[in-house]
């Protein structure tokens, strides 16, 4: 089964949960860089600056590694400037099984995430972000009867 692992922008990290059990002979992992993650809220130009350059470093690192990276810049030419159009444009030229991804720490995204597979047809499984010290089903158990 090929897999298209998603790396977010603040994801960049190889023990990220999306990255376990990786198989570089077969797996590809999806960074892109897109204006409307760039562009949702006001970001200091350096932090996007910042952002961008740790993820092609990251990127690099995977690579050197052996791992499959198919990395879209900013400039690329055909960059639909979001990260649905450009996950279905690497699923269109990667043929992939399924999709793996790291829940992320926005909502939105979520959101955007919770719909894939009815969108693409094909499994996508949301994996906890274990860079934390609890999931977010187990804060949400824990803050159900609180009000702060």
């Amino acid at each position: 089964m090929k897999t298209l692992r998603l790396v977010l922008g603040d994801q960049l990290s190889r023990s990220v949960s999306s990255l376990d059990g990786i198989e570089p002979e077969c797996d590809v992992v999806l960074m892109a860089e897109v204006h409307d993650e760039a562009t949702y809220v006001a970001h200091h130009q350096q932090k996007i600056a910042l952002v961008l350059s740790a993820m092609r470093h990251f990127a690099d690192e995977l690579i050197r590694e052996g791992i499959s990276v198919d990395y879209v810049r900013l400039t690329d030419e055909g960059n639909t400037g979001s990260l649905c159009g450009e996950l279905e444009r690497a699923l269109e030229r990667h043929k992939c099984d399924r999709i793996v991804v790291t829940e992320p720490g926005e909502w939105r995204v979520q959101q955007f995430m919770k719909e894939w597979q009815g969108r693409f047809g094909i499994p996508v499984e949301i994996r906890a972000d274990s860079r934390f010290l609890c999931s977010l089903a187990e804060f949400a158990q824990w803050a159900e009867w609180r009000k702060r």
